[in-house]
């Protein structure tokens, strides 16, 4: 027993290493006797950037897809229950079974994967590791769109993304929230454990002083379309992770089909990096379900992909604040 209850507890570890929505890690894990249940964190929410809590829900399956490759890797396989709470929130539980695993090749990358935010090498991935990005299976109601630099697609999505910055800059409660996740210094990334850490963001220490003169001059769309634009430049190609329904169970599919493609990227030596900027302005994804051709699906995440030098990984919380017995 306490050999199965230390393997379960080592497997939820990996869902720290997942991604999310401003590295807010919006998830709680409970370890029970045959698996796990897993809920949303509700506590910090982004209630401008990520108002109808998609990306938290997409942000809570690739946690629960870290799970599930470990449990794999373990020698488990896995079943998946949506519950629906009082609060209309999408809880899930994962039920092991010993004996019917199917270990991935993906689960190796789990610790390597990082959220790429700098300047790409302006190199071209190669067709046929495209049709392998491509052929990706992904979970039912999930598909993705990959556009290659400098089409059709690629050349609307990079008008959308400056569209977005100059709509989302220009609300004072967007820059405010936004500026509650950046940590600017090593007490603040110690103190917080999330967020986004001047590390990652490619700029150096920030003394108290200055953090507000450099912030007045930087939250400014002109400023973001002029950063994007250079690493929108150097992109390979753009990513786009659409749904049908737009529900959280979905969204949660899509998380879990969303770190599968992750994974396979950080495989094959291809950087990720978000830009979901049009995703998040309703009438920005409005326009990119008409002029993308995307079969009226909803946009959800966009990636650029390319090639680059590894940068800082991002801080993660502490095991003991976000999983427990129950």
């Amino acid at each position: 027993m306490e050999k199965h209850l230390s393997d379960l507890y080592t497997m939820s570890t990996y869902a720290i290493k997942a991604p999310s929505s401003h590295n807010t890690q919006p998830w709680i894990i409970f370890i029970k006797d045959n698996g796990f249940e897993i809920y949303p964190d509700f506590s910090n929410p982004l209630t401008i950037a990520d108002n109808s809590n998609r990306e938290l829900y997409i942000s809570l399956g690739c946690a629960i897809e870290n799970i599930c490759l470990a449990a794999n890797e373990k020698g488990y396989g896995e079943a998946l229950t949506f519950i629906l709470n009082e609060n209309q929130q999408v809880n899930v539980r994962i039920d092991l079974s010993k004996g019917t695993a199917n270990p991935s090749a993906l689960f190796s990358q789990i610790n390597k994967r990082q959220t790429n935010r700098s300047v790409f090498f302006d190199r071209e991935i190669p067709d046929k590791e495209i049709t392998k990005l491509t052929n990706l299976k992904l979970d039912e109601g999930v598909k993705h769109f990959i556009y290659k630099y400098n089409a059709t697609e690629f050349n609307l999505i990079r008008s959308f993304v400056r569209e977005a910055n100059e709509i989302q800059l220009a609300d004072d409660q967007y820059k405010d929230e936004l500026l509650s996740w950046i940590r600017f210094s090593n007490s603040q990334i110690n103190q917080f454990q999330n967020g986004l850490s001047y590390k990652t963001l490619g700029v150096s220490i920030i003394p108290p002083f200055l953090r507000k003169i450099i912030i007045k001059s930087q939250l400014k769309a002109s400023a973001q379309n002029k950063a994007d634009e250079k690493r929108m430049q150097t992109s390979s190609h753009f990513v786009l992770f659409t749904c049908e329904k737009n529900t959280p169970e979905e969204w949660i599919k899509l998380g879990r089909s969303l770190q599968r493609f992750l994974l396979l990227t950080c495989k094959m030596k291809i950087a990720s990096g978000f830009l979901n900027q049009p995703c998040e302005v309703e009438v920005i994804a409005d326009k990119m379900k008409d002029c993308l051709q995307i079969e009226n699906r909803h946009p959800a995440i966009l990636l650029r992909i390319g090639y680059a030098h590894p940068v800082a990984y991002s801080p993660r919380k502490q095991a003991s604040s976000i999983i427990f017995n129950k």
